[in-house]
């Protein structure tokens, strides 16, 4: 089965956040200063398990994640083992017969389109992972929130 694993950044704090999504509308507040804090009245969180010096997860907590930079893990790793998720920017390389010193490299970043996970590449096309998974290496560089940079300029 394929874990189901959301990752969002702390509006407040800027860290990031991996665990389970949450988005709750409450529209219950005692105070006009909650309804302007939260104008849709809806809050989004990550809710995630925190380890005890004894290694077993004895509290679920939650942080705060602004839902423009929530994304879903797409069940993959880089070549480094760090988890691939929406929003990541990744370098895709892919050997020619076999040679690294000669390889095709790509930039983009992960995202979701037509049901599948895929590479939104510099030039501004998407490519589906399940179209070339099996020939390519891959390696997180940075995310759209926090390097957008990454993104400009260049041929990839």
């Amino acid at each position: 089965m394929r874990e189901i694993l959301f990752r969002g950044k702390d509006p407040e704090t800027g860290t990031w956040y991996e665990g389970f999504y949450m988005a709750l509308s409450d529209t219950t507040y005692c105070f006009k200063g909650d309804y302007d804090a939260h104008p849709d009245n809806t809050k989004h969180y990550i809710v995630f398990d925190r380890m005890t010096d004894w290694g077993l997860p004895n509290q679920h907590l939650r942080a705060d994640a602004d839902p423009s930079t929530v994304g879903q893990y797409t069940g993959l790793k880089d070549k480094h083992g760090k988890r691939i998720f929406e929003g990541d920017i990744i370098v895709c390389r892919q050997p020619i017969n076999g040679n690294w010193i000669n390889e095709v490299i790509e930039i983009g970043y992960v995202e979701m389109k037509h049901g599948a996970f895929g590479l939104h590449r510099k030039q501004g096309y998407y490519r589906p992972f399940k179209d070339w998974l099996e020939d390519y290496e891959y390696e997180v560089i940075g995310s759209i929130h926090d390097n957008p940079e990454l993104l400009k300029g260049g041929e990839g």
